[in-house]
């Protein structure tokens, strides 16, 4: 699956895989070696390439603060189901929609119950990779579109939030 990274005002689409032991990044048509070992407190040691360096490393929510040789970035990770929301001609604020093609593998929440933002709503299989679809606000579940086992298509809602002004 693409992720969504934003540095400052730039938008950057990559995705992590594995070779054995190694993780690549990929980024448009390059795929690199990476790693981040913790040192101990927020210092990592990051490696990209075979090039290894020390950087400060604190995450707010979906922001990561990076300072690195002096210099320091916010890196804002925007969520694949958000992200793809508007594109399901649902609105962001009310229905999550499959960021890609898969089967729901469990359902924590039914409709009618309240939930905190964070809450795991349920949790999609992809290609033997699951992820957890959790709740992006505060709210009432309105409907739960998917049961356990059901396959679904991209952009297929899985679970629909009542409007902020009903929550």
């Amino acid at each position: 699956m693409r992720h969504s990274l934003t540095i400052g005002e730039d938008e950057h689409f990559l995705w992590l895989s594995r070779r054995g032991e190694t993780y690549l990044l990929h980024l448009e048509d390059e795929a690199v070696p990476v790693a981040l070992e913790a040192l101990g407190g927020c210092r990592y040691r990051l490696t990209v390439d075979g090039e290894s360096c020390e950087i400060l490393l604190a995450v707010d929510g979906d922001v990561a603060h990076i300072h690195l040789d002096g210099a320091a970035w916010s890196v804002r990770y925007a969520d694949p189901v958000l992200r793809h929301a508007g594109h399901a001609g649902g609105g962001a604020d009310e229905v999550a929609t499959a960021p890609m093609p898969g089967v729901a593998v469990a359902v924590h929440v039914g409709e009618g119950d309240l939930i905190a933002r964070g809450t795991t709503l349920l949790v999609i299989e992809s290609m033997k990779l699951q992820t957890a679809i959790q709740a992006w606000r505060d709210g009432t579940v309105m409907t739960v579109h998917v049961a356990v086992g059901q396959a679904f298509d991209r952009g297929a809602p899985l679970i629909s939030l009542a409007p902020e002004t009903e929550a």
